[in-house]
């Protein structure tokens, strides 16, 4: 196998980072006052040079290398390294406060310590779990004495996974649960923002059928929200499956069940879709998803490329649209539509914007823009989890 040495890399006898950097680097992670009180070389070729640091206020042990990491290609060691800082400091002064922290926890009633997670039963119970989140904060609040408030929310102390349960029984057997939220203990959390958070997620679960429990939710909290999730769309009375696996744009089969679903976006106030850019490639296999609600109305598709502009147009009944689109490093720099020939506004959003677009290589936009591409009116169905499009002829 032939192997490319990037800039930086080097034998496993190669240099490390010297004491200069050593001290710089530890000078970006610890604030407080320290003094380097020793330094040993624990390994050679590849060397790793340790140095020992105590903090002079709280007389405080920790410790940072200067050593070769072995560089990986496809989960095998080349025979390359390159040089690497690390210190333990962050976990020092976190392991200050875990075991108190721990105990904050242990008094939870709905405390799993196997798994570090708390689960809640009743919306009543989000009190209960907040007073544990703000006692734990307290505890490692007590680190301001040395560090900032910037420093404690970049480094939480530990993240708490809430979860709702049928039952104390189902907890305990941990076969079955529904997210909820992870709270970082940061020791900032304010009360009622802290409660709102969780009030609004639990509320939102009601809104998307899975929480069973919704008795005593504030209407407050359920007020304005809408299914997060369809996962049906239909399309004159047919489901569209995002089956098709037929390709005339490479040897690669096209897979489009991944972006199978409807969404609700809140910044929007839209239920979105996810619409694909025309992508096409000889050596790899994109979705084709306009092509394939083209193909269910009956119309022709062709896409093309040229550069890094893709094109694709599609004719249904008597209508043309064309959609061009540049795609560069994995970024879309430009999107355009055209309905018979006249410019058609497309607002959009990509994965960077929203996760639910899914790729780089796709955009989210309102179901409305989304029929407007096909000739389509779409009813949202959310008690039915489902969107349902009608031809307009």
């Amino acid at each position: 196998m032939f192997l490319l040495c990037l800039p930086g890399c080097m034998g496993k006898d190669g240099e490390i980072y010297g004491q200069e950097e050593v001290l710089e680097y530890v000078d970006y992670i610890c604030s407080e006052p320290y003094e380097l009180v020793g330094k040993e070389l624990i390994q050679e070729e590849p060397d790793n040079m340790e140095y020992t640091f105590r903090t002079t206020d709280r007389d405080l042990t920790f410790r940072a290398n200067s050593y070769l990491s072995p560089i990986w290609i496809d989960a095998t060691q080349t025979s390359f390294y390159r040089p690497e800082l690390s210190c333990d400091y962050v976990s020092v002064v976190c392991d200050l406060y875990r075991e108190e922290v721990r105990e904050v926890l242990r008094a939870d009633e709905g405390y799993l310590e196997e798994y570090g997670w708390i689960y809640l039963l009743s919306f009543q119970d989000i009190d209960r779990v907040v007073e544990t989140v703000l006692a734990a904060d307290q505890v490692y609040r007590q680190e301001l004495a040395y560090n900032s408030l910037e420093f404690l929310a970049e480094h939480s102390l530990t993240s708490i996974h809430l979860v709702w349960q049928r039952s104390p029984e189902e907890a305990e057997e941990h076969s079955t649960w529904v997210n909820l939220a992870d709270v970082g203990i940061t020791g900032q959390h304010d009360r009622q923002e802290l409660y709102d958070r969780l009030a609004n997620a639990y509320a939102q679960l009601c809104v998307d059928g899975k929480i069973a429990n919704a008795e005593g939710v504030p209407a407050e909290y359920l007020e304005g929200k809408h299914v997060s999730l369809l996962p049906e769309i239909w399309l004159n009375g047919a489901e569209m499956r995002y089956d098709s696996e037929e390709n005339p744009y490479g040897p690669y089969g096209l897979t489009t069940d991944d972006y199978k679903y409807c969404w609700y976006s809140a910044e929007r106030e839209s239920y979105m879709m996810v619409l694909d850019i025309g992508l096409i490639s000889d050596r790899m296999s994109f979705p084709l998803i306009n092509r394939e609600y083209v193909q269910a109305l009956g119309g022709t598709y062709h896409a093309e490329a040229e550069g890094d502009v893709y094109t694709s147009t599609w004719i249904i009944g008597a209508d043309t649209w064309t959609l061009r689109a540049e795609y560069d490093d994995n970024e879309i720099r430009s999107l355009e539509a055209e309905k018979n020939g006249q410019p058609l506004e497309l607002p959009y959003i990509t994965v960077e914007d929203d996760f639910h677009v899914s790729a780089t290589f796709c955009v989210g936009v309102t179901v409305e823009d989304f029929g407007r591409l096909f000739g389509l009116d779409g009813e949202v169905k959310e008690g039915e989890g489902r969107v349902e499009w009608k031809s307009t002829e």
